[in-house]
């Protein structure tokens, strides 16, 4: 069964309360991602290099938002 997911933008104000090891100024956009129940599972941060972070933690990075998401829900 697949699962379904959704992908949500978080605006600049509220980036604080998701960032963890990053500046603002490294970071190009934070998406709240919601399984098909509407349940938050996590946050992606995507640099402004080009590389993503699950739940702006800057240990791991990701290539691609399919990755990172990819690994986000393996981990549940």
């Amino acid at each position: 069964m697949e699962e379904t997911i959704k992908i949500r933008s978080i605006p600049k104000s509220d980036w604080q309360g998701t960032l963890q090891g990053f500046q603002s100024s490294e970071i190009k956009q934070v998406l709240e991602i919601y399984s098909a129940e509407g349940t938050v599972i996590g946050s992606i941060c995507q640099s402004v290099r080009g590389k993503y972070y699950i739940n702006g933690e800057p240990e791991s990075s990701y290539a691609s938002l399919e990755s990172a998401t990819g690994a986000m829900l393996k981990n549940q």
